[in-house]
């Protein structure tokens, strides 16, 4: 590894996580994507760059961000209240400085890795009792190779587990160097679409790296059984017969053992809206056909199936 970055943006940290692996988790989602999904829901950790984020609710109408503000950016309106123009913001912060109300945040702060363990190191009781320890997730954290790499080594000498959360759309050698650490107990791979036009017209990208890097994973056998499958579902989108047909053939073919289904929400087009911009609205599949979709790949295919609630 080599000019791996001291600090990256991090979303967040989200301490007591139930549904980003097994056991209470500290989950870190990590800023930016090279994919572009139009139902994320974390669409303010798609630009690898810092933001403006929003919070209408918080604020109070002080104003003292207007006239913090250089570029003008800023002005209230009776109906609309605080108003971003996003044409003149240089993403330079004052205004959110000086919010106490935090109305205007950054979206990410640099952090460093030992600042992120210091963090989730607080709860390794839970962990070691529940079988859980950190999730690392995005964005993409394959667009942080280097950094999650060494943060999974440093994680494991203080004894704590790790779950990685990917679309798997990156470089294969930094996949598999992260796959075969030892104290990296559980990958979440997503599987978004297996039919390559509809991932393009959704996500932006083909699925060809994914699936092939999926396929380099499972070839591994101590890898093989780290994986679970995550498949956002999308009414008319990849929830058709076909695209289930064929992802349940590749997943026997290859061997996986467990499946994530995640039906759609829409909690993404508030925090699209919040950093200045307009998301899809989509639906869920209807509960029958939900219903199929796990009933096949859990007596068809004889998988162990979960439903969760987030995409």
């Amino acid at each position: 590894m080599h000019n791996t970055p001291e600090r990256i943006l991090v979303g967040s940290l989200q301490k007591f996580s139930v549904e980003d692996g097994p056991g209470i988790r500290t989950t870190i989602f990590m800023k930016g994507c090279p994919l572009n999904c139009k139902w994320c829901h974390n669409p303010e950790l798609i630009d690898p760059q810092q933001q403006l984020i929003q919070s209408p609710g918080n604020c109070i109408g002080c104003g003292w961000c207007i006239e913090a503000c250089e570029k003008g950016a800023l002005a209230m309106k009776q109906e609309e209240g605080l108003v971003i123009d996003r044409t003149k913001c240089d993403v330079c912060l004052a205004c959110a400085k000086g919010c106490y109300a935090k109305a205007l945040r950054p979206v990410g702060k640099e952090m460093t890795i030992d600042e992120i363990l210091r963090i989730a190191g607080q709860d390794k009781g839970f962990y070691d009792k529940t079988g859980g320890g950190i999730t690392v997730s995005g964005g993409e954290i394959l667009m942080h190779a280097d950094f999650v790499n060494q943060l999974i080594e440093q994680a494991g000498r203080m004894g704590i587990h790790v779950c990685l959360d990917t679309s798997g759309f990156g470089d294969s050698q930094a996949l598999m160097e992260m796959a075969l650490r030892e104290n990296v107990t559980h990958i979440l791979y997503d599987m978004k679409s297996i039919d390559d036009k509809v991932h393009k017209a959704y996500t932006g990208v083909s699925n060809q790296r994914i699936l092939d890097n999926l396929n380099m994973l499972a070839a591994d056998a101590a890898v093989l059984d780290k994986l679970i499958m995550r498949m956002p579902l999308i009414r008319d989108v990849n929830d058709s017969d076909s695209i289930i047909k064929r992802t349940g053939a590749l997943y026997r073919e290859i061997g996986i053992k467990r499946v994530n289904l995640l039906p759609y929400h829409n909690l993404g087009i508030g925090k699209k809206r919040n950093v200045g911009g307009i998301e899809e609205e989509f639906q869920p599949p209807a509960e029958n056909r939900l219903a199929e979709i796990e009933r096949y790949f859990k007596e068809e295919l004889e998988l162990d199936v979960e439903i969760l609630g987030n995409v």
